[in-house]
C-alpha cells in the first residue's frame, strides 16, 4: 500500500531547503520524503482505532517541512520516520467511542483533533492545560507510551493522512461528520476550527477595529469566522475590519462583502495590499 513516508535526513533537507528558494513547494522532490509500500501503523493500546483517510489537508506546516524550512522548535516533538497530515477525513475501520463518549459505528466518517494530548498518551493525571479542555496546549506530547509527536501526522507511531494504508487514531480525537458534510468541506474542520478558537480567543469588543494579517488559508477563515459569528450575534462586531492580502486570488476571495459590515459601508478591495470593511460598519 502507498505512503508518503518522511525521514531524517539531513542532506536532504538541506537540499529541500535551497531547492525551495526557488518556490513553495519547490522542496518536496529533493527533501526527505518519499514513496513507499507501508502497512498500516498497529494500535497503541486500548481506545484506539485505524482509520481510513477518504481525504487529507496539506497544512502550512507540512509545506514548511517538505520545503526544509520549519522551526527548530518542533525538533524534540516529533519522531522519525512519520507519515504527514493531520488534517484528515476518514472512515472508521471498527466500532469505536468519539471524543464526546459516543458511539460511532464501523465505516462512519470522522474528522480529528490531531493533537496527541495526555488522554491518547495514557498520562494520568492530565497536565493542567488538558484538564482544561485545551488540548492544543498539552505540554507532555513528547511522553507516555507514544513516540513523540504534537498531533497525527508528526508521530512515528500514529501514521498520518498522506497515505492508502491508513492511520490509527484515539477516541479522544474522534468527531463523527454530518451526513450534509461533503468530504472536501469535512476535511477543512482542522484549520476552520483554529480559526474560529483564535477569534473567540482575541477579546473583540463592539465597535473594535480588527486586523487579519495574511489573506492565506488561516486569513481567510479567520475572515470568514469573525463575520459569521458577529452576524449571528456570537460575537461583538466590530466597527471595521482589516484584511491584509499579498495575491490577487486572496484581495478577491477577502473581498465579499462579510455579513458583519453593514451593505451600505462595504468596499472591495483595489489594487492595494488590504480589503476594509470601514469605518461606522455595523451588522447587516
Amino acid at each position: 500500500m502507498s505512503t508518503l513516508l518522511f525521514e531524517r535526513s539531513l542532506p536532504r533537507f538541506a537540499a529541500a531547503r535551497l531547492a525551495s528558494s526557488l518556490g513553495s513547494g519547490r522542496g518536496a522532490g529533493l527533501g526527505p520524503l518519499r514513496l513507499v509500500d507501508h502497512g498500516a501503523p498497529a494500535l497503541p493500546g486500548e481506545g484506539w482505532v485505524h482509520v481510513d483517510p477518504v481525504l487529507s489537508g496539506i497544512c502550512g506546516s507540512d509545506l514548511s517541512t517538505l520545503d526544509g524550512r520549519s522551526s527548530r522548535y518542533f525538533e524534540e516533538i516529533v519522531s522519525f520516520p512519520f507519515v504527514p497530515g493531520h488534517e484528515v477525513v476518514g472512515h472508521l475501520s471498527a466500532d469505536a467511542v468519539g471524543a464526546h463518549g459516543e458511539p460511532l459505528a464501523a465505516g462512519s466518517r470522522v474528522v480529528l483533533q490531531p493533537v496527541l494530548g495526555c488522554a491518547a498518551r495514557d498520562i494520568h493525571p492530565f497536565c493542567a492545560a488538558c484538564t482544561a479542555g485545551h488540548v492544543g496546549n498539552c505540554g507532555r506530547v513528547a511522553f507516555g507510551h507514544l513516540r513523540p509527536g504534537l498531533q497525527t501526522g508528526f508521530c512515528a507511531d500514529t501514521g498520518g493522512g498522506w497515505s492508502t494504508t491508513g492511520l490509527v487514531a484515539h477516541s479522544s480525537q474522534l468527531f463523527a461528520v454530518p451526513a450534509g458534510l461533503s468530504d472536501a468541506d469535512a476535511v477543512t474542520t482542522e484549520p476552520v476550527a483554529c480559526a474560529v478558537h483564535a477569534v473567540l480567543s482575541a477579546g473583540i469588543r463592539e465597535g473594535d477595529v480588527v486586523a487579519v494579517v495574511g489573506a492565506g488559508t488561516l486569513g481567510l477563515t479567520v475572515t470568514a469566522a469573525l463575520a459569521h459569528l458577529a452576524a449571528t450575534g456570537r460575537l461583538p462586531a466590530p466597527r471595521s475590519l482589516l484584511v491584509g492580502a499579498r495575491y490577487s486570488h486572496q484581495r478577491r476571495l477577502s473581498s465579499v462583502r462579510p455579513k458583519c459590515c453593514h451593505p451600505n459601508s462595504w468596499r472591495a478591495p483595489c489594487a492595494g495590499t488590504a480589503t476594509r470593511c470601514p469605518t461606522g460598519a455595523r451588522p447587516a
